[in-house]
């Protein structure tokens, strides 16, 4: 008895030594942007800067850094992991983003994403494999996410990375990924190899700007209020702003120019989830609005 015991302490240990460590302070991923110029390449990070506890619960605050051009905008997400499964903080709680221990069958519900029938996002384990992340073999899943019209979350999933193409699932309109390498302080530089232009993407990523401190006086665009039953404001746009307005399908409603009011009636809107982009100095933003 005691010698089976001893077994299963030391199985429980070595799984628990095996599993990655989700978004240690320092790590950083880039990811190639697409911009409104075909022409121009611009990018992307999401780096780990601290931990912070929300709610009771202990997490990473994460620092998401868009340039185009000479423009930056930021975005501050909190992610936090337990066990194999990486959840994100929004709309006053967490959902789950990742699960590495799924194995092939299984189906994952990110219950924060909807799909163009209102219905939430399905994570569909196609099959798994290991993947050599500098000289680590980690899990990789291969996955099929996305509903081919308004969301979609790539083909591959690494233990202790995410996803090849972009850390969230991405909305039709947006311009996110694929990722181009991973680094942090055990890894040092994963290049993607489903990156289609793996080739430049060492010395990509060498180059790749720092010193975000700089950037941290940066507002962050925001909608307010939401949910909401009339009307909503842009927080932070001081200047002619275009604006898009999409149903859960993709279509476009909707659309204008904010300028010196930044509120916009939805009252002619039926309840439900839409979508607004907005084009700020070359940037674009999706927000999610719900009417009530």
């Amino acid at each position: 008895m005691k010698k089976t015991l001893f077994l299963l302490i030391l199985i429980t240990v070595t799984m628990q030594n095996n599993a990655q460590e989700f978004a240690p302070i320092g790590s950083i991923w880039h990811y190639t942007q697409g911009t409104i110029n075909p022409d121009l390449t611009s990018f992307k990070t999401i780096e780990s800067i601290s931990d912070t506890t929300i709610n009771g619960i202990q997490c990473r605050k994460m620092i998401e850094v868009e340039r185009y051009l000479d423009t930056t905008n930021i975005i501050y997400h909190y992610m936090h992991s337990e066990n194999d499964s990486v959840f994100f903080f929004a709309e006053n709680e967490f959902h789950l983003l990742y699960d590495f221990s799924a194995n092939t069958g299984d189906t994952i519900i990110l219950d924060y994403f909807p799909t163009y029938d209102g219905s939430p996002l399905k994570m569909i384990i196609d099959s798994t494999g290991t993947i050599i992340v500098n000289d680590d073999e980690r899990k990789i899943q291969y996955i099929t996410c996305g509903d081919g019209i308004v969301i979609e979350f790539g083909h591959h999933v690494i233990d202790g990375i995410g996803n090849t193409s972009f850390m969230f699932p991405t909305l039709d309109g947006t311009m996110n990924g694929p990722l181009r390498c991973y680094q942090d302080s055990i890894v040092d530089l994963f290049l993607n190899p489903f990156h289609p232009n793996y080739g430049w993407n060492h010395q990509d990523c060498e180059e790749i700007i720092t010193g975000i401190e700089e950037t941290e006086s940066i507002e962050i665009i925001s909608v307010f209020p939401n949910p909401t039953k009339s009307s909503i404001s842009i927080k932070n746009i001081d200047r002619k702003t275009a604006y898009k307005i999409f149903n859960i399908n993709g279509k476009e409603i909707k659309q204008g120019v904010i300028y010196k009011s930044n509120e916009i009636s939805i009252k002619e809107l039926s309840k439900g989830i839409y979508f607004i982009e907005l084009e700020n100095e070359n940037i674009l933003t999706l927000k999610k609005i719900i009417k009530e």
